[in-house]
């Protein structure tokens, strides 16, 4: 099956689930097993391994939290120390996702241009897909990894979408110029000669950038186009989003999540 398009992600993962479940039937001969969880599947994972720990019945308050995880829930506080405590591996993936979701989102808020969230956006879903891609016909890989590797990607996915929505819910996107528009306030400030550089943030050299706000109530602004303030004031959102957040190395694939 080929990942053309993040529609296709979701029928991917439903026909591993079925071809999994098929190969387990027929290794342990239970053709007759129905309503299984997601972990019940894995096999030779380390969620199954486990589960065979905590008994035959397993813990079902693990197998909740874990299947709220895969249905883009949000743990509780108790329910993050339950899983911190009885499948600390699976903790560590839920924090590294949020990590990621933060970095993904402090990207979000440096970004100049609507065509510039949209490239990050994409870059981030694509290097998912990519991921899968590599595996999906991969007859050395077992199904249940494939099936694990692409749940995760899926997940990741999600979280870029969800912060994106949030990003764009917030007022923040409609407020970022797109190219035509950077380049028509270029086009202005050309035609008219500004006491202030066009695009500056009108803040001293070596001095921390000003709150958006401020720079939007500058009484120094002289006369200037819708373009170029709207420009100006991208910019300085962004030179203030960056010098209050450390810059953070490239994320495969951002995510995160309180």
């Amino acid at each position: 099956m080929d990942l053309l398009s993040i529609g296709n992600l979701n029928s991917y993962i439903k026909n591993l689930k079925l071809q999994s479940q098929w190969t387990l039937k027929q290794q342990t001969g239970q053709y007759d097993a129905k309503g299984k969880s997601l972990e019940d599947w894995l096999d030779g994972s380390p969620r199954q391994a486990q589960e065979t720990a905590y008994g035959e019945r397993g813990d079902k308050t693990l197998k909740k939290i874990h299947q709220k995880l895969e249905a883009g829930g949000r743990l509780t506080q108790k329910e993050r120390e339950y899983l911190q405590k009885h499948d600390p591996e699976a903790y560590q993936d839920l924090v590294n996702q949020e990590r990621e979701q933060r970095a993904y989102e402090q990207e979000l808020r440096r970004c100049t241009t609507q065509e510039e969230v949209e490239r990050l956006r994409m870059t981030r879903i694509n290097a998912s897909l990519a991921r899968i891609r590599a595996v999906e016909n991969n007859p050395h890989i077992p199904l249940s990894k494939k099936l694990e590797i692409a749940m995760a990607e899926k997940q990741r996915v999600d979280r870029i979408a969800e912060s994106t929505q949030r990003f764009v819910a917030s007022g923040e996107y409609a407020k970022l110029p797109t190219r035509a528009e950077e380049a028509q306030a270029h086009e202005d400030a050309a035609d008219v000669s500004p006491s202030v550089p066009e695009g500056a943030d009108r803040t001293e050299p070596g001095a921390e950038p000003r709150p958006p706000e401020a720079a939007q109530e500058d009484p120094r602004v002289d006369v200037e186009s819708q373009e170029e303030r709207k420009v100006r004031r991208a910019r300085a959102r962004a030179a203030y989003a960056a010098a209050r957040s450390p810059a953070q190395p490239p994320a495969d694939g951002v995510d995160t999540r309180a």
